[in-house]
């Protein structure tokens, strides 16, 4: 049975609670939420970023999600999304 997530609260969170307190189906959760019809530039390059978390752990969805998304992205919001990711990842396996 899956845990019901307020994914609302993981939005500002520091690396190291958001490993520990959200699932990767929570990443994919996160991913979708941000990345609706009216999302913004920033939305959408924080959900590619979610999505690849999620991806990074083995999510086949996610990978899906990601690709799809990257269709509506441009480049510069592509290379931002990597580069966010790497930061995350940086700062989660530096502490």
């Amino acid at each position: 049975m899956s845990k019901i997530i307020d994914l609302a609260e993981y939005r500002d969170v520091t690396p190291k609670e958001d490993e520990i307190r959200l699932p990767e189906d929570g990443f994919v959760s996160l991913g979708l939420s941000l990345c609706g019809e009216s999302a913004s530039g920033d939305d959408l390059v924080s959900a590619h970023k979610w999505f690849s978390l999620a991806a990074m752990r083995g999510s086949r969805q996610a990978r899906v999600h990601r690709l799809e998304l990257s269709c509506r992205m441009n480049g510069v919001q592509i290379a931002r999304a990597q580069s966010a990711l790497h930061a995350f990842a940086s700062a989660r396996l530096s502490a």
